[in-house]
């Protein structure tokens, strides 16, 4: 057993690391507070679980100075000193070490040592910690009732030291006997809970102290098997997670470069890839379905496979997105229906040569990638309906020498697995996408704030509510337009009539809404909503090119693949 400052300690001279099959440090400010708030008041902390090697593996120090979204730096045990990897505990330790040697975010972690009061909400924070900068801190010292210090300051606090500290406070404050004593128990508990306690953070080491030679310790297998198997019974990481963990003992070259190529395809849009999506990529690509299972990378020749195919996955992500951002002008995951949707256009590229789209199949690969995210069939069963598309769709077309999709397979998609069978029912399944189609608008990122876009309801939800009308009449896709955010702010609940009366008409042509009718008042707001939704199905279809044969198929009983062959 060691206190908390020997963990330090040891940290901070690189005798503690974590893996790389470890994620990122995820803990926010309250995590951290609350973590010290339990340390302050004797409650159980959980057990770190670390791995002593010689082993040459891949690992990462701990981060002193955090920063959100900095990248990490690895390193490799090349030299076969004695290391200490964190299995279990990452989030504890890495918040320790920031609270008691580093920053967040530029801030440090401030102490109230006049907290500690007693509640009979157990589950308040009783003893108070706060990211701060020195400002804000003497702001807050002005109070009678509190006062803020640096822990790391008072964490290399002599004898001496604390005792001056008590009687500065003590009169400067004019404390009552109470408060004062409770001061002397805060600097007393803390010194005791970090520097003496043994049972404050419990430690257990595999292979601690056993010969660098010796047949009794634990391979980098049996390390992975314990790593994940720990992660699955506690609070888990996504499977995910867990896969890029388990690629990047195998696969070292792998913890660089897929962070990197998150922020660099994420760089000018709001489409959020996130490892989750890039893993799942890579899954399909591989021909490994579109299901994460852990147990697949159990077997060296899959992990092989998503070594080999990973460059060439990252280059189909890429050829996908400049193709949604722009040929098909979505730049936000809404507009898309979710990430799932990319996913098959992912495989898709990544199949195609050079993962270019031939010339006579970017109209069709638009038209298809509109309607799978009008209908978003991937939201639900995402799974098996993604990798059933592939296999089912995608896959013997591209076998067979046919670069390009096909449209009546995603109608087929679309009628089967979500039942829409009208252009209304496209609409009203993605009405994000459906109002940017029809305004023309990409759902780019807007530099000021009240720009941003927002939908807004035409006739005001809360006068159609006083006039009883329905739910589903109220929020109806037809009921919706997009406004910048300044704008609907100050909008309030004018009537339409008297709201449009200084918009000009070729925005209201746009946005197919006819003045005429808007005129009319709430007794023809029936007659609004279906002369606007058939304008807008009809305008939508025309700029995602549907013809009224291939929209014939949503209502079909059968589709005729042959009819729409190229």
């Amino acid at each position: 057993m060691s206190p908390v400052i020997t963990l330090m300690n040891q940290i901070t001279e690189g005798d503690i690391v974590l893996p790389g099959i470890q994620r990122d440090f995820v803990w926010d400010e309250e995590n951290i507070a609350r973590l010290l708030d339990s340390i302050l008041r004797g409650y159980p902390v959980g057990i770190a679980l670390l791995w002593e090697t010689y082993n040459d593996i891949q690992y990462r120090p701990f981060v002193r100075d955090y920063v959100r979204g900095s990248l990490a730096t690895y390193a490799e045990n090349t030299k076969r000193k004695k290391i200490k990897l964190v299995l279990d505990g990452q989030q504890r330790l890495q918040s320790l070490f920031i609270a008691l040697y580093g920053t967040r975010n530029d801030r440090q972690l401030y102490f109230d040592v006049l907290s500690g009061r007693d509640s009979d909400d157990l589950s308040w924070q009783r003893y108070r910690f706060e990211f701060l900068k020195p400002a804000h801190a003497a702001a807050r010292n002005k109070s009678q009732r509190e006062h803020w210090v640096p822990l790391a300051h008072i964490f290399t606090w002599q004898y001496s030291d604390r005792a001056a500290f008590r009687k500065e406070v003590t009169t400067a404050k004019a404390l009552s006997d109470e408060d004062a004593m409770r001061l002397d128990y805060n600097l007393g508990r803390l010194d005791d809970a970090l520097m003496r306690d043994d049972n404050v953070l419990r430690v257990s080491t595999i292979d601690e102290s056993l010969p660098i030679d010796s047949p009794s310790r634990k391979t980098e297998a049996d390390v992975l098997e314990i790593f994940v198997r720990i992660n699955r019974e506690g609070t888990p990481l996504s499977r995910s997670d867990l896969i890029f963990s388990m690629l990047k003992l195998n696969w070292k070259e792998a913890a660089v470069p897929l962070p990197e190529f998150l922020a660099k395809i994420n760089t000018g849009n709001s489409l959020g890839l996130n490892t989750d999506f890039v893993i799942r990529c890579l899954f399909a690509a591989s021909e490994l379905g579109a299901k994460l299972d852990l147990d697949l990378l159990r077997k060296q020749s899959n992990v092989t496979k998503l070594q080999e195919n990973f460059a060439d996955c990252c280059a189909a992500i890429e050829a996908t997105i400049d193709f949604v951002i722009h040929e098909c002008k979505c730049e936000n995951d809404e507009l898309v229906g979710g990430l799932a949707t990319l996913i098959p256009f992912v495989y898709y590229f990544y199949r195609l040569p050079n993962h270019q789209l031939p010339n006579n199949g970017i109209a069709v690969a638009r038209k298809v990638f509109y309607l799978i995210a009008l209908a978003r069939p991937f939201s639900r069963y995402g799974e098996s309906r993604v990798w059933a598309y592939i296999r089912d769709a995608i896959k013997p077309d591209l076998e067979a020498g046919e670069l390009r999709l096909s449209v009546p397979a995603a109608l087929g998609l679309i009628r089967r697995g979500e039942r829409i069978v009208s252009m209304e029912g496209l609409l009203q399944a993605n009405e994000v996408l459906a109002l940017h189609l029809l305004q023309g608008l990409s759902g780019g990122k807007m530099q000021y704030a009240a720009n941003r876009p927002e939908i807004d309801h035409i006739f005001p939800r809360s006068v159609l509510r006083e006039k009883n009308f329905a739910p589903d009449e109220i929020n109806h896709v037809a009921n919706y337009w997009v406004l910048a955010q300044g704008k609907n702010r100050n909008k309030s609940d004018k009537s339409p009539e008297k709201y449009f009366e200084d918009v000009d008409s070729d925005t209201l042509d746009v946005a197919a809404i006819d003045p005429d009718l808007l005129a009319a008042g709430y007794r023809g707001y029936r007659r609004f909503l279906r002369v606007r939704m058939a304008a807008m199905a009809e305008r939508v279809k025309s700029r995602i090119k549907l013809t009224d044969s291939e929209l014939a198929l949503l209502g079909s009983e059968t589709i005729d693949e042959d009819e729409f062959a190229p």
